[in-house]
Parts: C-alpha cells; sequence; structure tokens
C-alpha cells in the first residue's frame, strides 16, 4: 500500500504537522538525530532540574543531608554544563559529543544513586531504587532508541548497578540451596529486558513510519509546487494572447459600441483569470515558506497616490467618493517591499468597491515612529460583515458567507495572502465591520523610516537621446506564433523593428547575421529553452553577445527569475504582457551594452 498526503487536504495537513511534531520531538530533537540543534522542550528542561531534587529528598532522611547534598550538587552542574551544548547539538562534532558524555555521566549518576539506594535495609528505600532503575532506563530508551550503540552505552551504567544489586541476592540463595529463588531473582530484570527490547521495536517502527510519512509528505509538497508552476504556465500562455490582442482590438478605431463592450468583458474575465492565478501561486509559496521580501525604500506619498489613482475609474462607475488622508509625521521615504505593500492595499481596495454600492472609500495612512511601523486603513460604507464571520474571514478559501462567491466571485484566498504578508512584513491586519455600516480593514507593516541616498540613478534621455532611442531593433524569441505575432504587433505600433525566432537554436543563428538594441528570450521552448540560448549568446564572440537579453515568460516564479539572471538575462518580465510595462522595460535597456559574463555589470555603450 502506498501512503499519499495531499498538503492541501486539511485533515492531511494536520497529520503532516503532527509527523513533524512527533518528528522532532522523538528522542529529544538532536539526540534521535532527526533535529539537529533543534532546543529541546520546556517540560524535558524542568524534569531535568526536578528529577535531581526528588532523588535527593527521598534519600536524604535515610542517607543523612551530605552525600545526597554532594550528589545533587553534582547532578545539577551536568545539567547546567551540559544545557548550552545540548542546543547546538548535531550542528558541530564537538557539541554533540559533549552532549553524549554528559549524558554517560548523568546516567552514571543515577545508577551510584539507585545502587546506593537499594543496599539500604529500610523496604522504601528499596522500592524508590527500582522506581528510579525503572525511570531512567525508560528515559533513556525513549530518548536513544534511534541509535543502537548510544543506547547501549548511555543503559550499560544502570545494567551494571542492577548486575551489582542481583548478584549479592543470587549469591545468598544458592549459599541456601534455594534455586527457586534464585530465579525468581533474576526473572525480574529479564522481564525487564524483555519490555525494552519489545518498546524499542514499537518506538522504531513508529520512528520508521513518522519518517515515511514526512518524506511523502514533502514528495507531495515539491508536487504541488511543480504542478503550481506548470499550470500557471500553461493558463498564463494563453492568457497572454487574449489579454494582448483584445487590448489591441479595444483600440481598433470604427469598433462598434457593442463590440467594444464585449471586448472589456474578456479583458475583465482575463484580468479576473489572471488575478486567480496569482492568488493561488502566492498561496503556494507562502504555505511552503518560500515567498520572500525585496524591501527597497520608496515615496511613500507618490505611492499611495499612483495605486489609488488605479481605482478612480471603477469608484467613479459606481458613484463612489474615493478619498485619501495622510497623518502628520509619515515619513516621506520608507524602506518596505512596494510590491507586497501594493498587493495588501490593491486587495483591500478591490474587497471595498466589490461590496460598496454606495457612499465612500476613504483611505488614511499614519505612521507609528517608536515602532517603525506604516499604518493604513480602507474604511468603506458598505454591506458590513456579521460578527460570527470574522474570526474565520481570514481563513483560507473562506468568504464572508456561501452566496458571496456566487455574487460577486473570487477564491476566498485575498484575504488570507494579505494577513500572511502583513505578518511575513513585521505587521498585521485588522477588521472592524458592521452590518449595514460598513467595514474598515486596516493593516499595518514595519518600514523603516528612509533618509540615506538612494544612489546613483541614471540621468534622464534628452529629447534627442530619446528620439535616436525611439526605434529598437528586437529579436523576439518564443516557440508560440500567436505570442509573437502580438509582440510584434505591440512594438511595430510603438516604432520598434521586429525579427522573429521560434526557437533557442533559431535566435542563435538570427543573432550571428544581424545586430540587435534588445532580445525578449521565452524560458520554456521545445529543443534548446531560453536559458540554454542565453548562455550560449553570452558565450559567443558576436555583436550580440553584449545585448540585453529581457526574459518574457509565463514562468513567474522566484526560482525561475533566479535562473534566468544566472543564464546571463538582464531582466524579467511576466506573461501576460502588459504594455507599459513592456515599453517602460525597452526604454531603460534601449542604447545599453551589458558584460558578457552572467551576473556581471552592465555598462552603457557611450
Amino acid at each position: 500500500m502506498t501512503l499519499r498526503l495531499d498538503p492541501l487536504n486539511p485533515v492531511h495537513r494536520s497529520t503532516i504537522g503532527l509527523a513533524r511534531r512527533l518528528v522532532s520531538a522523538s528522542g529529544g530533537g538532536a539526540a534521535a538525530g532527526l533535529e539537529p540543534g533543534a532546543p529541546v522542550n520546556r517540560w524535558a528542561l524542568a524534569s531535568r532540574y526536578l528529577a535531581p531534587g526528588i532523588v535527593f529528598a527521598a534519600a536524604a532522611p535515610a542517607a543523612g543531608w551530605l552525600l545526597p547534598s554532594v550528589w545533587l550538587v553534582v547532578m545539577i552542574g551536568l545539567v547546567l554544563v551540559e544545557r548550552p551544548w545540548d542546543l547546538a547539538a548535531g550542528r558541530r562534532g564537538a557539541s554533540d559529543r559533549i552532549v553524549q558524555a554528559g549524558q554517560l555521566l548523568t546516567s552514571c549518576g543515577y545508577a551510584a544513586a539507585a545502587f546506593y539506594l537499594i543496599n539500604l535495609p529500610n523496604l522504601s528505600e528499596k522500592v524508590f531504587a527500582t522506581t528510579l532503575f525503572g525511570m531512567v532506563m525508560f528515559k533513556i530508551l525513549v530518548r536513544d532508541y534511534a541509535a543502537s550503540s548510544r543506547l547501549l552505552i548511555n543503559l550499560s551504567p544502570m545494567m551494571l548497578a542492577v548486575a551489582f544489586a542481583v548478584t549479592p541476592a543470587v549469591v545468598h540463595f544458592l549459599q541456601l540451596n534455594r534455586p527457586g529463588a534464585v530465579l525468581t531473582v533474576l526473572a525480574a530484570p529479564l522481564l525487564v529486558a524483555l519490555l525494552f527490547k519489545t518498546l524499542e521495536r514499537d518506538l522504531s517502527e513508529s520512528r520508521r513510519r513518522i519518517l515515511e510519512g514526512r518524506k511523502a509528505a514533502e514528495a507531495a509538497a515539491e508536487a504541488k509546487a511543480e504542478f503550481l508552476a506548470n499550470m500557471s504556465h500553461e493558463i498564463r500562455t494563453p492568457l497572454t494572447g487574449i489579454i494582448g490582442f483584445t487590448g489591441l482590438l479595444s483600440e481598433y478605431p470604427g469598433l462598434p459600441e457593442q463590440a467594444r463592450t464585449h471586448v472589456r468583458r474578456i479583458q475583465t474575465s482575463g484580468a479576473g483569470l489572471l488575478a486567480v492565478v496569482n492568488d493561488i501561486l502566492d498561496f503556494s509559496k507562502l504555505d511552503a515558506g518560500r515567498l520572500e521580501l525585496d524591501p527597497h525604500p520608496f515615496d511613500v506619498a507618490a505611492f499611495f497616490e499612483d495605486n489609488l489613482a488605479l481605482f478612480d475609474e471603477q469608484a467613479a462607475a459606481k458613484g463612489l467618493a474615493l478619498g485619501a488622508t495622510m497623518a502628520p509625521g509619515v515619513p516621506a521615504m520608507v524602506d518596505a517591499d512596494a510590491a507586497r505593500l501594493r498587493q495588501i492595499l490593491a486587495n483591500l481596495m478591490s474587497n471595498a468597491l466589490k461590496f460598496t454600492r454606495a457612499g465612500s472609500i476613504q483611505v488614511s495612512v499614519g505612521y507609528d515612529t517608536a515602532r517603525e511601523v506604516l499604518q493604513v486603513s480602507v474604511a468603506d460604507t458598505g454591506e458590513g460583515i456579521a460578527p460570527d464571520t470574522l474570526e474565520r474571514l481570514f481563513a483560507r478559501f473562506t468568504q464572508a458567507d456561501g452566496s458571496v462567491s456566487r455574487r460577486y466571485g473570487g477564491t476566498g484566498l485575498g484575504l488570507s495572502i494579505c494577513k500572511s504578508l502583513a505578518e511575513l512584513m513585521g505587521g498585521e491586519v485588522r477588521v472592524v465591520s458592521a452590518i449595514g455600516v460598513g467595514s474598515t480593514f486596516s493593516f499595518e507593516v514595519r518600514a523603516p523610516a528612509f533618509d540615506g541616498d538612494l544612489g546613483v540613478r541614471a540621468a534622464p534621455r534628452g529629447d534627442a537621446e530619446a528620439e535616436a532611442l525611439s526605434s529598437q531593433a528586437i529579436l523576439v524569441v518564443d516557440d508560440l506564433d500567436v505570442n509573437r505575432e502580438l509582440i510584434r504587433a505591440l512594438l511595430e505600433a510603438v516604432g520598434h523593428r521586429v525579427t522573429e525566432a521560434d526557437s533557442g537554436a533559431s535566435a542563435l543563428q538570427q543573432a550571428a547575421t544581424g545586430a540587435f538594441d534588445l532580445i525578449l528570450m521565452d524560458l520554456q521552448m521545445p529543443g534548446m529553452d531560453g536559458f540554454t540560448a542565453a548562455r550560449a549568446l553570452r558565450r559567443s564572440n558576436t555583436v550580440n553577445a553584449t545585448t540585453p537579453i529581457i526574459a518574457l515568460s509565463a514562468n513567474v516564479l522566484a526560482e525561475h527569475v533566479l535562473t534566468s539572471a544566472q543564464a546571463g538575462m538582464n531582466d524579467h518580465l511576466a506573461k501576460p504582457i502588459v504594455l507599459p510595462a513592456l515599453i517602460e522595460t525597452i526604454a531603460r535597456w534601449g542604447g545599453v551594452r551589458v558584460a558578457a559574463e552572467p551576473g556581471a555589470a552592465f555598462v552603457d555603450a557611450a
């Protein structure tokens, strides 16, 4: 039977989490060799100090205070010395060896105490000593069962103490010629040994199953990530044609108004599908803990002005008043991930517009100087949210009620992603709402004020230089005819000269026979892909070895962007194509020559 765990299934996800906690906990973390350097839980640490104290309290009345006190000091000293090394165990060989030595000495200490107590005349001390033998040996078994040699070494002091305690009794009964009593005395340690062997096998089998479950979960997570990457590519590729050609069609002169309305509907539907794909990808990266922030200084006022302007038309179409206020004390510039901040703001604004039929939407921006936190709120006069749904509002795949997805659409991932992004940026998201009054979503992110130099910037191009760069010779490399046709139509419409190549090999042939100002390179192509073509071009002796290469691909994951840069590409544009971004990128890289070696700094041709 094959074990299959689906990380998207809530029940399976709980199982995976439980497996990870069991694997981490089994054997005390580093001692088990599963989670090197994992800190010991608080109860395990407390028991290290409590156990010597309990033994001391039990032994002192019968043995006096001096010897138990010396023993207690030694045992506490072992705990204090071992603890720092235990936290680092598994990271350095010396740390692990010191921990193992401390464990052996601790076992010796308890063995000596148990042997001493079992030889006292009172029955109570003998009972306590027997309990101490069992407790310490069971603890060692649970901790070290995964490493048989270490288990044997740490159990050896206790086993020797038991042997020394049993031997006089065996000799005594042999002298009295009582073989039955000898068998009774020997039966106890033999029964304990049998029990320990059974427990060891059971624990090892449980550990094996947990590890298999963990491997299956990790494999399922990898398969999910690969599936999402492929799914994103396959959906984005046709979306490039849908969104791109409808954009061109919407500008076609003489288009009937009804046809223009239909085109806008297609554009809106395409944009909605793209938003769903982006949400699923972000959900996947956040779920796997693989989403990384990219903080940069940016102008706060310009950021909110530009991003809120994107919603002016939608607000006007519904007759909503859209306003924004910025509190005194907000820094002119802050250092944060503007792209992720824009994503949170856009999601909250989209929801406010979606659920507000009349009234207004007000955005407020503040700043907590003491905590270096940017505070933003989006207040609307919409339908409001019932109190019983607020608690689950930020859960994945959850919306205010079951009818919301039917009336308004959406995946239910948006607010969950906003919450995760805000927490990743050192903040949180909150909501206050009342039915029939409206909702206020507020979030804060850590954004230190920035008053330094942004670095050297390229001088603005003059009119003559801009005119000289207005018409670029561009090589478009893509295996799909529809994509090349779209890019050609977009670029030729603004005056650029386009040459096409339908494969990486064809791109190298074109680059060997003509000079280009820029190369737009698809990544995923049959035969020679874009990565291989870019590396080959950078190693070539052609004039295009230093031509800027822009990845234009439906592969949008961070690892794809990194791999394209390592292959010698200078920038990355995601499909579907956004015309302003495409034009801005061409203008930015036009007239530039780059170093042939991947990763080296580019230099201006002048």
